[in-house]
């Protein structure tokens, strides 16, 4: 199944450029990256918009694993995978299943662990408004999206079918199986939002730290989910020093104790 994929080309450079492949969150697609494609420039940029989203929303979501399979034949052997809530489920699954085509992960607001069963249920309730340029509307206000982001937000919502968002939500419901941590062996750094939820900022964390040897866990301070929009320089700043150097960068925290891995 073909993704629709956008390419930057590297600029500059005398050899082949390293792969960077951005991968959305849900209820959005590829253009959320665009505070991050141009700072990049020195990469060869890769941003699918996944089945379901964006320009490829004529494609059917059938699974995260099928996803990444579908991801893994469109890109080259040792790409960097930057991944945002959704996507970066989809990245842990191609790290897991096809290992020689991922060089690093770096995994934003990653949801490994179950989310709280209220938040299930208001995810269920939102399918009643699903298709309704109101929901998408106020959605995008409470985000504090506005002119040309709040118009291209409420259009991408507009174009992901119910049974899309319906089944994506099913699979996030039943949280990222240890098989598939257990199978990631890639160099690989885990960012929260210091504000986003306990089940994303310390639980899914802790569980990234323990699942996957010598993975770096930390926080962005006071940040939410869409961090990267909500501070482009640090997101931006984090990236470049990961991709350089296999560590945290200076302006991002510490995960909270209980978020560390257990010390035998």
């Amino acid at each position: 199944m073909e993704i629709q994929t956008f390419e930057a080309s590297a600029a500059g450079g005398t050899g082949p450029a390293e792969t960077l492949v951005f991968l959305h969150g849900g209820n959005v697609a590829g253009w959320m990256w665009g505070q991050q494609v141009p700072a990049f420039a020195d990469y060869r940029v890769l941003v699918p918009d996944l089945p379901g989203f964006g320009a490829s929303n004529h494609l059917p979501w059938r699974s995260l694993e099928a996803t990444a399979d579908d991801l893994a034949n469109q890109i080259p052997d040792g790409a960097h995978v930057v991944g945002l809530s959704l996507g970066s489920s989809v990245a842990l699954h191609l790290a897991a299943r096809h290992p020689h085509k991922v060089a690093s992960l770096f995994l934003a607001s990653a949801q490994v662990t179950k989310p709280a069963g209220r938040h299930v249920v208001l995810g269920r309730l939102m399918m009643l408004f699903w298709n309704q340029r109101g929901f998408w509307t106020s959605t995008a206000r409470s985000y504090g999206l506005t002119g040309d982001d709040a118009d291209l937000f409420v259009e991408t919502g507009l174009g992901i079918r119910r049974e899309t968002a319906r089944s994506i939500l099913d699979e996030v419901a039943r949280g990222i199986p240890s098989a598939v941590l257990e199978g990631v062996t890639v160099p690989t750094i885990a960012v929260a939002g210091g504000a986003d939820s306990a089940a994303i900022a310390v639980g899914s964390l802790r569980r990234l730290s323990a699942g996957i040897p010598g993975s770096v866990v930390a926080t962005a301070p006071g940040l939410h989910h869409q961090w990267n929009i909500e501070n482009v320089d640090l997101f931006n700043e984090s990236l470049r020093h990961w991709l350089e150097t296999r560590r945290a960068a200076a302006g991002l925290s510490a995960a909270r104790p209980d978020a560390q891995k257990p010390q035998n």
